[in-house]
């Protein structure tokens, strides 16, 4: 199923997110106050709106309270960023990862309810779009625009078979580079290594055929 996103603050690294997550497939509901912000992402994403976040009526006039995650990004406006999370969590969203530029900042966010507080480059924004899509996904590291690795964990529900049985390179057109032990060591696997329940792998290939590994692992 897919997950809901609201994107507040279309600035570069907003605007990078809110692209990404688009182009991922996600549903995502981008705001900003500034209309040139709001109007040049507009093609790319579906939904953009001129609006206020520090303002509850507004963001439940939008339906922000059914998103499963919120992503603030509106940058050095403090005033603005609390605000924009304290409504956040009245109106019930589970998850918020907040950007912020200062790292002063980061532990008076997480006081007031972040669930994540970074301050990255622009370039993050790809990573962060794909580790929050899915639980599973721990970590993402992009090599080129169609290739990526992604540490990935496995479901209680998959049921454990070895490397060859799954066949994985000619089955979903990825590759298993590493796995971490129970010991949380990093080890390259053989054929004859199992896959079970909790192990976290790591996968190289296109990344619309991650996805579709990362979803076998935990469907």
């Amino acid at each position: 199923m897919k997950k809901n996103f609201i994107v507040i603050g279309l600035g570069r690294f907003g605007a990078k997110i809110a692209k990404t997550l688009t182009q991922m497939g996600c549903d995502v509901l981008a705001i900003d106050k500034d209309s040139d912000c709001v109007t040049a992402i507009s093609k790319d994403v579906s939904h953009c709106f001129i609006a206020d976040a520090t303002k509850t009526d507004v963001l439940r006039d939008l339906d922000a309270q059914s998103c499963e995650h919120a992503v603030v990004a509106i940058g050095n406006n403090l005033q603005a960023t609390i605000l924009t999370v304290v409504n956040l969590k009245n109106l019930g969203v589970p998850n918020i990862t907040v950007r912020v530029d200062e790292p002063s900042h980061k532990e008076v966010l997480e006081l007031i309810g972040a669930n994540d507080v970074i301050i990255p480059e622009e370039e993050s924004a790809v990573s962060l779009a794909n580790s929050i899509i899915s639980d599973s996904i721990l970590d993402y590291y992009q090599i080129t625009d169609e290739f990526a690795i992604m540490k990935l964990s496995v479901s209680e529900k998959f049921k454990a078979r070895t490397l060859i049985d799954l066949n994985v390179r000619n089955n979903f057109d990825v590759n298993i580079v590493g796995m971490l032990n129970d010991k949380n060591e990093f080890y390259i696997p053989k054929g004859t290594d199992i896959i079970e329940s909790g192990n976290i792998v790591y996968v190289v290939g296109k990344k619309p055929k991650i996805r579709k590994f990362e979803h076998f692992l935990n469907s």
